[in-house]
């Protein structure tokens, strides 16, 4: 097979069948699987199975997820809930410790109470016996194989092992499975075999996968997480059922968007974010214009606003669904958007029937991963995992290998929204799979982990194909930013500093530090006329494009030199303006910035008599020239703070509330 650009640049033939996926090894599986005349069921199955060995601290079936599927013959998007429910005797006060005081983060995610029931070996099980054309051996078989024999560790094995190995070794079966023979994190190039999941695996081929509820498997998981302090029983583990449902869909200019509905709150979020856009000529704007970067955060905030109030598990709450995603009630809520500079009286809409929710904007992070297939058919795939954490709640089934997730966290620490946490309920999610159709047939497929920014990473994708008409390899390259909290933006590293500032300017509180990445992006685009299918993947991990002959894999993106930072620190209305030392200059105890750096902060021309030519190069002297515009100036040895207009932008409190792990996989 050759490992090219051919599947992301050219495409490949429709009846070839095509996969984007986090790692090569599990690409090869269902390349595999689709060769030998699995449809896109049965490569999701596999591949699943694959990932749970060679990338297990992201998803398997210890977890739970959504899938969104396109069948071609009948041209219907049917969507499957597979999140995990809260157990029968849960403690409603999971976040408390003996005491009484609130757990800390890592205490309260690797606790027994944080485990709810894992769903995906039911959703497999109804997916194979409906839909599958080859039997479950030889969907299982591979794995089987890749466990016992064994792979090389890649540099995101690496990378995410380190990052979690206090999880790692917090539980002595964890730290037996999920080191190397010296009993470290895993490190590249390092032979990992998984014999345990091997036997888990021989044992599901054998009877099925409801033997992860009926076996001993089942025994052993309600004893680690009693041992510690959950409350999952059999009875649990017997009565889990996944939810078969419709889609969320709306149209946004001219395309069909269909995605997950309550409980997740990805679907809704996603086509409110669009619906509010397409009031405006974004096209027009640019990919990466202040303009538009301006409305796609105001529109982020509306409707992160509308999920923090409003969706929770439409089981046990009656979800205002189609009000939130009516025409009329998002133009109207368009109107908040205003042209020139942030608005910050957004809040949730009024218009929306009385539920009351405590959900946090702003959520920790989880880990996810998310996959794409079409097979020769035309169907299609969208299948997002999750086991929470990177390397979940840090407990593996004593003898099986398996991770155990994280799900609970997904519910409010706050009593009495429609949110709590509640026996059988499932926690509000993020995952937003999403399959764009144009009159009936498929063009776009697009998914990404991130926790709360998969949302905004999808919306982007999105923007970037059907408004600024990239490839789908080129929307996931695209610089993407993220907010659900006017307190804080979070954007990635390849946009320019000039359009930072310009925003900042606007009054939008940008962080300090750009991230390397948000999200892990990975979808397929079909060109209808050429009867082609072009696959897109990120280079978070090591993601794969894999066709019938041709495969793509993607490299460890070559970190980028950080420029040193300014020796002095300008806020603008309480936010830190990214600068750089050679920007900057401290002369007499006065702060001067470079002239062009001073115009995009204020957005005028600099009038000469606060500018001088330093080391050839012009500076502005930036208290006397921010005093002569009206506004409030304090300075001390290494700050200067201005003040107008925006000075309740930004709340530190809020900012520092939730600020995500700089290393976390879902970034």
């Amino acid at each position: 097979m050759n490992v090219n650009n051919k599947v992301i640049d050219e495409g490949v033939t429709s009846d070839e069948g095509l996969i984007s996926i986090s790692h090569p090894l599990a690409a090869d599986v269902g390349r595999q699987i689709l060769d030998k005349g699995g449809n896109a069921i049965d490569a999701v199955i596999a591949m699943q199975l694959s990932l749970n060995v060679v990338e297990p601290f992201t998803s398997g079936i210890g977890g739970g997820g959504y899938l969104l599927y396109f069948d071609n013959k009948t041209k219907k998007v049917k969507a499957f809930d597979a999140r995990e429910t809260a157990p029968q005797n849960i403690d409603r006060h999971f976040y408390l410790d003996d005491k009484g005081n609130h757990k800390s983060f890592f205490d309260l995610s690797t606790h027994g109470k944080t485990v709810a029931i894992p769903a995906i070996p039911r959703l497999f099980e109804h997916l194979q016996k409906n839909y599958s054309n080859l039997t479950l051996s030889e969907l299982i078989n591979p794995a089987i194989e890749q466990a016992e024999k064994g792979h090389k560790a890649n540099w995101a094995t690496e990378k995410y092992s380190k990052h979690q190995i206090e999880r790692i070794n917090k539980f002595k079966e964890t730290h037996r499975v999920y080191t190397n023979n010296e009993g470290d994190y895993f490190h590249k190039d390092d032979w990992i075999t998984f014999p345990d999941i091997a036997k888990t695996f021989r044992i599901i081929r054998d009877q099925g996968f409801e033997a992860f509820y009926t076996s001993e498997i089942a025994d052993k998981l309600v004893d680690i997480v009693h041992e510690n302090g959950g409350t999952i029983t059999k009875k649990d583990l017997l009565e889990y059922q996944i939810q078969i449902k419709e889609p969320v869909t709306s149209n946004y200019r001219g395309y069909d968007i269909y995605g997950m509905g309550p409980s997740s709150s990805g679907g809704i979020t996603v086509i409110q974010i669009l619906k509010l856009l397409e009031q405006f000529d974004i096209s027009a704007m640019g990919p990466r214009s202040t303009d538009y970067l301006h409305h796609l955060i105001e529109s982020m905030h509306i409707a992160y606003s509308d999920r923090a109030s409003f969706l929770a598990d439409e089981s046990f709450y009656d979800i205002p669904v189609e009000a939130l995603i009516d025409e009329t009630y998002l133009k109207e809520r368009s109107k908040l958007i205003h042209t020139n500079h942030a608005n910050f009286e957004i809040g949730p809409g009024s218009a929306i029937p009385s539920v009351e929710s405590h959900t946090d904007i702003d959520e920790k992070h989880t880990e996810t991963t998310h996959f794409s297939v079409t097979d020769k058919d035309g169907n299609i795939a969208s299948f997002t995992t999750s086991i929470g954490m990177i390397y979940g709640s840090g407990m593996t089934i004593p003898g099986y290998g398996i991770l155990l997730n994280t799900t609970i966290d997904g519910f409010d620490v706050v009593e009495g929204g429609i949110n709590e946490i509640e026996a059988n309920k499932r926690s509000l999610s993020n995952m937003s799979p999403t399959i764009v159709t144009k009159d009936g047939h498929p063009v776009l497929e697009v998914g990404a982990p991130g926790a709360i920014s998969i949302i905004a990473s999808v919306v982007q994708t999105l923007v970037n194909v059907i408004d600024f008409d990239m490839t789908i390899q080129q929307a996931i390259e695209e610089p993407r930013i993220y907010t659900s909290n006017p307190s804080r933006i979070e954007w990635e590293r390849q946009f320019k500093q000039s359009t930072i500032l310009k925003l900042i300017a606007k009054g939008h509180a940008f962080e300090l530090t750009p991230e390397d990445y948000i999200g892990d992006v990975h979808g397929l685009q079909f060109d209808l006329e050429k009867g082609l299918v072009r696959g897109g993947t990120d280079d978070t991990r090591e993601g794969v494009v894999i066709g019938k002959n041709d495969k793509y894999v993607s490299s460890q993106e070559t970190p980028i030199e950080r420029l040193e930072v300014s020796p002095f620190q300008v806020y603008l209305n309480k936010v830190e303006l990214p600068l750089f030392k050679s920007q900057t200059k401290i002369i007499d105890n006065e702060f001067f910035l470079l002239t062009e750096i001073t115009q995009y902060i204020f957005n005028i021309e600099v009038n000469n008599k606060y500018s001088r030519i330093i080391e050839g190069q012009e500076f502005v002297n930036i208290a006397a020239f921010a005093k002569s515009l009206e506004y409030k100036v304090i300075k001390n040895e290494k700050n200067i703070f201005l003040y107008k207009d925006f000075e309740q932008r930004i709340d530190e409190n809020e900012a520092e509330y939730y600020r995500y792990d700089k290393e976390s996989i879902t970034r």
